[in-house]
């Protein structure tokens, strides 16, 4: 169970807005992956939230009539990667945002929440600040609209006045039309970790791609708030595309970052890999744009493509959540809805205690207990589950968000007389099995993986599986598992 106080569910913008006016100590909750974390770690103890999670009409990517970019703040990260408009025009998103956690994080993980929660190093921030993004927000006052880089206060704190939600986030048309960009996260590691540091590069070039036209440059945790680099900008507006260039400007960010010493790296540091990754995403961007062939200038990294993915439609069961109401018990004060669902093919129902988590509800009320319990922040994976065909951790996916969901755990892999799947016999015929207390949960990662009916190669598997900490780290073997089951299925084994 989670520590709140109360929980609110809101059933439009408007509503969202009346809740959080009549309740001015509540606090938003969208995906859930930073305040149920906090919660849990007893940062915010005992808090009442507003639940916004289900209000549809703000999610999805959209072009507008005048060519603005229309990020709906509920859009989860995987879907703004996958989405053919973010794709087409600002890329270099998509490719950010699909650095942020592990694959279950980036599927309920929102663009809202990541920038709402104002810290540093989101991995949205720095890239959303090369794009010129405007925030679009919804309050009793009606709808205010803000440069991103003044929504931004300081650490932890942004321009969201009482009564108010996030309802979008703007790219204008002259803010990507002509830019190409490029975005570098360090950190200590490939998947799963905080940045060290963020850079994000936009470049426009003359018509003979010899002139940097404009240069945005901007960062993440090179100082409070994530921060525009303006005098490295200013410096290489005009000049020639040539590497010693590129490095005079990478140089001049010395004069904008002001990173500080923490127990994750230097002063000294950050401030010296500011000065390389500039120069690096300015490469990258400048190639993109088709300024610099890499024999002239090779690309220190490469990014890897995002293959296009038509969107999922929401299911018309999901639309009817919202008409099931929380109740409260006269006598105890405890808050409780009924969730009716879809759990591994049949029909459930039951009365859910708000502070409970869809791991809380899979095991105690329906005993499945593949579904297990581990850091319960969102880390591990060991508490994986498909929700409407894409996978989650259960643990910081509040049970009352289940209403009209089709739900899958481990139990419903299995043929009718108990057989195993060919991804769990897979496991066991490769010895991807050894304490398998993770295992449940990697294997509905493979499944989210292998019903795309995509190949992969085995970097990308290993990347759709980083969302995953395995204690006796069988990597490969969980590697090989997966792969023989892909390449069976498609026919190529």
């Amino acid at each position: 169970m989670y520590d709140m106080k109360a929980l609110h569910e809101a059933k439009s913008v408007d509503d969202a807005v009346r809740l959080l006016l009549e309740y001015p100590q509540a606090q938003i909750i969208a995906g859930g992956s930073d305040v149920l974390v906090q919660m849990r770690e007893g940062k915010r103890a005992g808090a009442e939230l507003v639940s916004i999670y289900g209000l549809d009409e703000l999610r999805g990517v959209v072009m507008e009539e005048d060519g603005t970019i229309r990020i709906g703040s509920l859009t989860s990260f995987s879907h703004i990667t996958k989405d053919p408009i973010i794709q087409k025009y600002i890329n270099v998103l998509g490719e950010a945002v699909d650095m942020a956690g592990g694959p279950q994080i980036r599927n309920i993980g929102t663009i809202g929440g990541n920038t709402c929660n104002g810290v540093t190093s989101a991995d949205s921030a720095s890239t959303l600040f090369a794009w010129d993004a405007v925030i679009e927000l919804s309050g009793p006052d009606g709808i205010r609209r803000i440069p991103i880089k003044d929504f931004y206060i300081k650490a932890g704190k942004v321009d969201l006045r009482p009564g108010e939600i996030q309802t979008a986030i703007l790219i204008p048309r002259e803010a990507y039309e002509g830019y190409e960009g490029y975005y570098i996260k360090y950190a200590m590691r490939n998947a799963m970790d905080i940045a060290t540091l963020g850079c994000s590069v936009n470049v426009k070039l003359s018509e003979d791609k010899k002139t940097f036209t404009d240069v945005r440059i901007a960062y993440g945790v090179a100082g409070p708030v994530p921060m525009r680099a303006v005098h490295a900008e200013a410096a290489g507006r005009g000049l020639e595309v040539t590497e010693e260039n590129i490095g005079k400007i990478g140089d001049t960010v010395f004069e904008d970052v002001t990173p500080r010493d923490s127990w994750r790296a230097s002063k000294a540091f950050r401030e010296h890999i500011s000065k390389l990754l500039c120069k690096r995403a300015l490469r990258e961007a400048v190639r993109r744009a088709g300024g610099m062939t890499e024999e002239q200038s090779p690309a220190i990294l490469n990014s890897k493509t995002v293959e296009a993915l038509e969107k999922k439609e929401q299911t018309e069961a999901s639309s009817g959540a919202s008409c099931h109401m929380i109740m409260t018990d006269a006598e105890s004060g405890k808050q409780y809805k009924l969730v009716r669902c879809r759990i591994n093919g049949v029909e459930r129902e039951t009365m859910v205690d708000v502070r409970a988590s869809l791991t809380d509800m899979l095991r105690n009320d329906y005993s499945l207990t593949s579904v297990k319990k581990g850091c319960e922040v969102g880390e591990c994976g060991a508490c994986n589950v498909i929700i409407d065909g894409e996978c989650y951790n259960s643990c910081i996916y509040l049970a009352v968000w289940a209403d009209g969901k089709e739900i899958r755990t481990l139990e419903g892999l299995m043929g009718p007389d108990g057989e195993l799947s060919d991804i769990q016999q897979a496991f066991i015929d490769e010895a991807a099995v050894q304490c398998g207390f993770c295992t449940p949960g990697v294997i509905m990662s493979a499944v989210e993986i292998l019903e795309s009916g995509k190949e992969y190669t085995r970097d990308e598997l290993r990347k759709q599986l980083s969302g995953h900490l395995c204690r006796c780290t069988g990597y490969e073997n969980i590697l090989n598992a997966v792969e023989k089951t892909m390449k069976k299925r498609l026919g190529k084994l």
